[in-house]
């Protein structure tokens, strides 16, 4: 994974700065946008209803995208990465982190919403509850995990997308903020591990 680096000083001479891909004008994926829309809306319905089987697919399944998304880049895209041609890994960035720089806040935010929701109506938020202390454990944990996600790899995501469409790119800067990107993913992918185990304590 080391090797997981789009960018180097040393890129192909035949390569040159007008064949470099680039991300969509949009920058962010459009594609995505109606998918966003879509579960924000039901986040808000299921908020105001007050569903707690609504709230709890929400959490169950978005929690689950955010660590399978995760562990799927630190563990095996980012080796991926590290064995693809210069032009092969530019191609794969211009097309995978305009949907994740749209898709991964999303995930973040209705599993945190809908989970705290869940919280507030099973009690466990409440020290009287046995399980308090597990799930203050879960709720630092899942803390951390949301600002490394929305703090270092929804930036570093961005200023990718930024850079390479600009008409020079800096094909190294590019290297280290991917190799940050992906890094950082796998371990949100191994910390995702650790709520599975506290919530799996709770629910037996």
């Amino acid at each position: 994974m080391a090797d997981a680096t789009v960018g180097a000083a040393a890129v192909p001479s035949g390569l040159v700065a007008g064949e470099i891909p680039r991300p969509p004008r949009t920058i962010v994926s459009v594609a995505t946008l109606p998918f966003v829309a879509l579960a924000l809306i039901y986040l808000l319905v299921s908020v105001i209803g007050g569903w707690r089987w609504a709230l709890t697919f929400a959490h169950v399944a978005f929690g689950a995208a955010w660590t399978i998304i995760d562990l799927f880049l630190g563990l095996v895209i980012g080796p991926i990465l590290g064995r693809m041609p210069i032009r092969a890994r530019l191609e794969l960035i211009t097309r995978l982190m305009p949907k994740m720089s749209v898709i991964m806040p999303t995930v973040v935010v209705v599993t945190l919403v809908a989970g705290f929701q869940l919280g507030l109506q099973v009690g466990v938020l409440y020290s009287i509850h046995p399980y308090h202390a597990w799930i203050l454990a879960s709720f630092a944990v899942v803390g951390v995990m949301a600002l490394i996600a929305l703090g270092i790899n929804e930036p570093a995501n961005l200023a990718v997308l930024f850079e390479l469409r600009k008409p020079e790119p800096n094909l190294e800067l590019v290297g280290q903020l991917m190799r940050r990107f992906i890094y950082t993913a796998g371990i949100l992918g191994i910390m995702q591990l650790s709520i599975l185990i506290i919530m799996a304590r709770v629910a037996s």
